[in-house]
């Protein structure tokens, strides 16, 4: 079974592992955030997403829990959403679609396994990452906003969705030394250009890992675009 993962844009993704589709950090919103103007709108509105079947936030902040649009889709398609409580008592929505989790805790649904680690995102009350996995054992480690964690030397994923964009989050040079520490098959880089304080090149990031000795596939996905993992 294959994955695919489809860029909307900014951390916003769409995973389709085992059939199931789960939409992380939801940012549909075009308003600025603070000061800072949306340069790259998402790729989609969420009112054209066909299918989703749960969500995953990893904080509070507005660029990665989108209220309005989660309320809409979990109505429209009974979503799961999950995410720390602090995140899920935000949310309008029926408590049987809110699925807590704390760091190290692992959640099921279906087969997907989702397992929460501490994020460093020191302007949030509770950030996670997440690694999760399907039946083949295959997994994705969505970092959300984050810096360099200790834990980034022990998780071992097939892919790894890092953000580049610093200021708020690691950025390229720590990517880089993330993906050394947990030898993915494929990473690809989010959370970057959707500001102009984190506009960043990624293909700095392709350049840098190729001279390394480590064998790690670097995909660059512009929103709308699809990657699949066989």
């Amino acid at each position: 079974m294959s994955i695919r993962i489809k860029y909307l844009g900014h951390s916003s993704f769409l995973f389709t592992v085992d059939k199931k589709t789960i939409l992380t950090d939801p940012y549909f919103n075009e308003k600025p955030l603070g000061k800072l103007k949306r340069l790259i709108n998402c790729s989609q509105t969420h009112s054209k997403l066909s299918k989703i079947d749960s969500i995953l936030i990893s904080h509070e902040h507005m660029d990665a829990c989108d209220i309005d649009s989660i309320n809409e889709l979990v109505k429209k398609h009974d979503s799961k959403i999950i995410a720390h409580c602090s995140v899920l008592n935000k949310l309008n929505v029926p408590n049987l679609n809110k699925v807590p989790i704390d760091e190290y805790e692992i959640k099921q649904i279906g087969d997907i396994f989702y397992k929460a680690y501490p994020a460093h995102h020191p302007s949030s009350f509770y950030p996670l990452s997440y690694l999760i996995k399907g039946k083949n054992n295959k997994t994705i480690y969505f970092a959300g906003d984050t810096f360099m964690t200790k834990d980034h030397e022990k998780i071992k994923p097939t892919i790894a969705i890092l953000p580049i964009g610093g200021k708020r989050t690691m950025d390229i040079g720590t990517a880089i030394r993330v993906s050394k520490k947990m030898k993915p098959k494929v990473l690809i880089p989010m959370h970057f250009d959707t500001f102009e304080d984190i506009r960043r090149n990624p293909q700095e990031l392709i350049y840098r890992l190729d001279k390394t000795s480590y064998n790690i596939n670097t995909v660059v996905l512009q929103p709308g675009k699809t990657f699949r993992y066989k």
